[in-house]
Order: structure tokens, then sequence, then C-alpha cells
């Protein structure tokens, strides 16, 4: 499996989100093409997924500001799941940003929950209603203690 990286305005990078989110995700997750490339025009971040040149996950990091970033979609094919691809997204992900970083998952997505607590990401709040269909999420979120250190 390989991962690569998309970044700025790249149009390839965004039609993938866009067409890996109607294939994944119900109808109120998915995203449009032109609000990622937004996204990635402000420094945004695409890692993808490939086996055999097939892209079969990615995940998607809008950066907030310099040391925050939002970990805004994560998604693998189904038939690609249990394989360790979406850790290996994260993984790669952790290479290249620091700071910290948040995400918002359903309450009832343990296989994510799990994933995102080997990562270090920890239940920050519980949101009633986040979602458009009413369900609840958890806000979870990793520290990067080292590049935020405070030295005197």
């Amino acid at each position: 499996m390989e991962v690569e990286i998309v970044e700025k305005n790249d149009l390839e990078g965004a039609m993938i989100v866009e067409g890996m989110t109607e294939k994944i995700f119900p109808e109120f997750v998915r995203w449009h093409r032109n609000s990622v490339l937004n996204y990635l025009r402000l420094g945004g971040k695409v890692f993808v997924a490939r086996v055999s040149g097939e892209v079969v996950g990615f995940a998607f990091f809008r950066k907030i500001h310099e040391k925050l970033w939002e970990l805004t979609l994560i998604g693998v094919l189904e038939e690609y799941r249990g394989m360790g691809i979406g850790g290996r997204l994260l993984e790669e992900a952790m290479k290249v940003i620091g700071g910290e970083i948040y995400l918002h998952v359903q309450t009832s997505n343990l296989p994510a929950i799990r994933l995102y607590e080997k990562f270090g990401f920890v239940k920050d709040k519980l949101i009633r209603g986040f979602y458009s269909d009413g369900s609840d999420a958890y806000l979870m979120v990793r520290r990067d203690f080292i590049s935020n250190s405070f030295e005197p």
C-alpha cells in the first residue's frame, strides 16, 4: 500500500475526496470538490491510500491555525476495512502534521473511536445531535505536547 499527500489546489485530490465520500459515507457527510479545494488552498492536506494504484482510503485534514488541525474526514472502502489502512493514513499524517488535532466521531462508531484512541486522541466532549441525522458525536483531541511545549 502506498500513501501520498495531496496539497494546495490539487483538483485530483479534491475529486478523490468527493468520489470517496460518495462511496463511503451517507449523503449528509459528503463533500463537493470545490469545498475541498478551498481548504486545500488554505493549507489543508489530503492523504490518499492506494493499493495497486486504486484509491482505497483517504484522510482529509483542514488547517485551522499553524498548530491546530481538524481531521475532517477519514474513510476506507468497505472491502479494505480491517487491513490497517486507516491506521496507516493516520500514521503518515502524524509524521507531517504537528500540534493539536481535533475531530468529531459518531458515538456509535466504535471501530473509529478505538483507532483514534490508539493514536492518542482522547474524548473531550459529548455533543448531542451534532450530525444532521440527529446522531451524537464525541469531540476528540490529540495534543502534540512536544511541538507545543513551552520552555522559559
